[in-house]
């Protein structure tokens, strides 16, 4: 219904902006998406080749340490030491003195080997406890019992096997406790009986270094252990809480990072290394991958806006040429219901428009000349029909005045005849007066006057009226001769087989109900119609044909030719008394004014 209802020029905004908009908008964002798409799946194989690159690094540097462990079964010396057995440091002679020198030489050269080995422990199953460290004080933390950590008891229970663990807190020297990764083995003799374990503590900064060295900047990495712990992540807000579980050896991952109080959305990769039993996970910022895709789709906005003004400016054109004149038309429209038949102007177009225009125009000139042709008939036919109304009456009327006069000069020759002949005439004169529109209720009433003198000179004392008319009618206009075939009716109905005089009651005066409307009424106390006419001409009644009614229907027509079926008169009989009464409306006839 809000579309049904919206102007034309609102709709065709709205299409054209549609129209224009929609297909730019619908493929930037497919263009946009499928890059987009093609970007991810190119970086996850990328991110997968240089995942798969780091993995090797580091299991080739974890390998190198795992072979640093076995070169205690190329040094004689210290496999001769772990054989023998243990002398607390009070009892040692000058034979223990020279084992331990050759101990700390063989432990230190370690560090020289590779220099992520920050230090290293022996722990001899004899009970000597051998170690070296880098940096700081190299003296052993016999308060430390190795066997009671869990990293000793995995060495031992792989039965020479190599172990690696994650980071962990070293307390096995003096001093601060020492950050590294511990990669340890356990040495067995010949016969495969338990020497010792040997353990090297690797710095976790071999992992950046390896990192560095394939030149991935803005690559995110980050390594847990076998148990989930952080051993390494690129960024501080990269840890094992918000990384997800990696169940599978290897898959794919997103997560949002809030970096620098802005939240980022990385995806990448992972891998788990079945050497080393750690998950290594990688990702790439989504705006750095995707800048040339927004790109695209920022090109498309800023399409889409340019495209969708220049629909806005067109339909505003377009709908202006054409809104304006239907808007015209509208008002012509408006103009011609309310009878005001002024063609518009048409503007010269030869479009549609302008057809319709021209078409409209012609119609609305042809419409106010048939109004005129139809106004000029129902005038014609109006006089036509009062003129045929005025013949009608008039043979019936000088009828009855000439038989009243034959009858008269029938019975007596005096000068009562010149006083009928007088009332005659002015009967006459009134008859003549039929042509013109109107009379004011005063003439009316003296033209009933006449005529009831004249037809008291025939009846001889047969009826009496009286006169009641209020003052404020008295210039009330209305239609010549109206009233006579009321009064005439009353005299003869009213009289006939009366044995008393009949008194005849005329009033006019304005109905209490309506000021707008007059009301005229004849009584008398007469004998009335029959039992089967007292309604033949009730308010608004039907037609009645008879012939000796045609004085009431001529009165109903003319009311009702010249003021409308509103108006008319009635007829009924109650209590005795019959009451003629004529509705019209309250028109005062001005000074000078026909």
């Amino acid at each position: 219904m809000i579309w049904k209802n919206a102007k034309y020029q609102s709709k065709l905004f709205i299409l054209f902006l549609l129209l224009s908009s929609l297909p730019a908008l619908t493929i930037g964002m497919i263009g946009y998406q499928r890059s987009a798409d093609e970007l991810q799946r190119q970086s996850t194989k990328d991110l997968e080749v240089i995942l798969g690159q780091v993995s090797a690094s580091m299991e080739r540097q974890i390998n190198d340490f795992d072979r640093f462990t076995m070169l205690p079964y190329f040094m004689p010396d210290m496999f001769t030491f772990l054989n023998k057995p243990y002398v607390s440091p009070e009892r040692w002679g000058t034979q223990e003195i020279e084992a331990q020198k050759t101990m700390a030489r063989l432990m230190s050269a370690y560090p020289s080997i590779n220099s992520s080995i920050k230090g290293l422990v022996l722990y001899g199953m004899n009970g000597s406890v051998n170690g070296y460290r880098l940096s700081g004080d190299n003296g052993i933390n016999m308060r430390v019992n190795a066997e009671e950590e869990v990293w000793y008891q995995d060495v031992v229970a792989r039965k020479g096997g190599f172990v690696v663990t994650g980071v962990q807190q070293v307390h096995q020297f003096n001093g601060p406790p020492l950050e590294a990764i511990i990669g340890a083995r356990l040495l067995m003799d010949e016969d495969y009986h338990p020497l010792g374990v040997i353990a090297m503590f690797i710095s976790p900064q071999f992992i950046p270094s390896i990192i560095r060295s394939l030149d991935y900047d803005d690559v995110q990495i980050a390594v847990l252990d076998s148990k989930r712990h952080l051993i390494y992540a690129s960024s501080a807000e990269l840890s094992e809480q918000a990384l997800p579980a990696g169940v599978d050896d290897k898959g794919v991952w997103e997560m949002e990072l809030k970096l620098e109080d802005k939240s980022r959305t990385f995806s990448g990769v992972f891998l788990k290394s079945n050497y080393l039993d750690w998950h290594i996970y990688m990702g790439i910022d989504q705006d750095e991958l995707l800048q040339g895709s927004n790109a695209i789709r920022s090109f498309t906005l800023v399409i889409v806006v340019a495209v969708a003004l220049l629909a806005i400016l067109l339909s505003y054109m377009l709908s202006k040429g054409l809104s304006k004149p239907i808007a015209r038309l509208i008002r012509s429209m408006r103009s011609v219901e309310k009878g005001e038949f002024d063609a518009p102007i048409p503007y010269g177009r030869e479009d549609e428009i302008g057809q319709l225009e021209r078409s409209y125009s012609k119609m609305v000139l042809r419409l106010e000349t048939m109004i005129q042709s139809i106004e000029e008939n129902e005038r014609q036919k109006r006089h036509a029909e009062l003129y045929a109304l005025r013949a009608r009456i008039q043979p019936h009327f000088l009828y009855n005045t000439l038989n009243s006069i034959r009858m008269l000069a029938m019975l007596q020759q005096s000068h009562k005849i010149a006083h009928l002949i007088q009332s005659l005439n002015k009967l006459l004169y009134a008859n003549m007066k039929l042509d013109t529109e109107l009379v004011t209720l005063s003439e009316e009433f003296e033209l009933l006057q006449s005529y009831a003198r004249l037809m008291d000179l025939r009846f001889d004392g047969v009826f009496q009226t009286e006169w009641h008319i209020a003052e404020r009618v008295r210039m009330a206009v209305l239609p010549p001769m109206l009233l006579q075939p009321l009064l005439e009716n009353a005299i003869f109905h009213g009289s006939k087989g009366l044995g008393r005089i009949l008194t005849i009651t005329i009033m006019a005066e304005l109905s209490p109900h309506d000021e707008g409307l007059l009301v005229i009424s004849i009584c008398d106390d007469g004998m009335g119609f029959a039992s089967d006419e007292h309604k033949i001409m009730a308010a608004h009644g039907g037609q009645q044909g008879q012939q000796g009614h045609i004085g009431l229907q001529n009165v109903q027509d003319r009311i009702r030719l010249r003021f409308g079926e509103a108006y008319g008169v009635s007829v009924v009989r109650e209590n005795g008394l019959t009451l003629a009464t004529v509705t019209l409306p309250f028109r005062q006839s001005k000074d000078g004014e026909d």
